[in-house]
């Protein structure tokens, strides 16, 4: 029998890693149309769950996703207590401690939302109020083609919230996730919304380190794409 797994261990070394021999915790947030979480019947859809659903079951692994608010997402991730964080940007301080799959779930851009159509015409933001979500950090191509004065952003606490700000006329824009801003102004009238084509960010699933051999996870990530083409 010790020969036997002898033999699978040195021939298989993939096997290793991917045996069900523990339960992965994987924390997202609430980030729709890639990952919609229903608070009330604790549920997850979505493109992004898919890829998880499918990579559990190609690689045998038992994945648990957790949900947690975003803010709390960027604490826990430093902290080492779950296994797997999805979709996330590749940052390099984030590479500190978390290992990225190579192969991007998807790439988005940002988008600017507004009540006034007229306000889309204009790349000038300098005097502008804009409201956006709380840790999220825009590139320096936006806030320099845009004028983005920092002092004159309103921080908020979720997507939701940046967008009850719009609604209220407490800010002129709303800045946030182009796919995801037009899933959450689906229920106000006359949001209007403009995609910033100047920057693209892909993002990915990060691995406490030493937990999975990302190249196998890249690899099913290839293989879902190439499926739903």
């Amino acid at each position: 029998m010790r020969a036997t797994l002898l033999f699978l261990a040195l021939t298989f070394p993939s096997l290793l890693l991917a045996a069900p021999s523990k339960t992965l915790r994987c924390v997202t947030t609430h980030y729709p149309p890639f990952t919609i979480y229903d608070e009330k019947a604790d549920t997850f859809t979505g493109l992004d769950i898919d890829y998880i659903k499918f990579i559990e079951k190609n690689l045998n692994l038992k994945i648990d996703v957790v949900h947690l608010p975003w803010a709390r997402v960027k604490k826990e991730m430093k902290l080492g207590y779950y296994d797997c964080y999805f979709s996330l940007a590749n940052y390099k301080e984030r590479t500190e401690y978390l290992d990225f799959t190579s192969e991007p779930l998807h790439t988005t851009k940002y988008g600017l939302f507004t009540l006034n159509e007229d306000n889309l015409l204009t790349d000038d933001l300098s005097k502008a109020a804009i409201a956006m979500l709380r840790g999220v950090i825009l590139p320096e191509i936006i806030t320099t083609k845009y004028t983005i004065n920092e002092n004159n952003l309103l921080r908020s606490l979720s997507t939701e919230a940046t967008f009850e700000l719009l609604e209220k006329n407490r800010v002129q824009y709303a800045i946030t996730n182009y796919q995801a801003g037009l899933w959450y102004s689906k229920k106000y009238k006359n949001i209007y919304a403009r995609q910033l084509n100047d920057y693209s960010f892909p993002v990915y699933i990060a691995f406490k380190r030493g937990v999975m051999d990302t190249k196998l996870v890249d690899e099913q990530i290839k293989r879902f794409k190439a499926q739903a083409q």
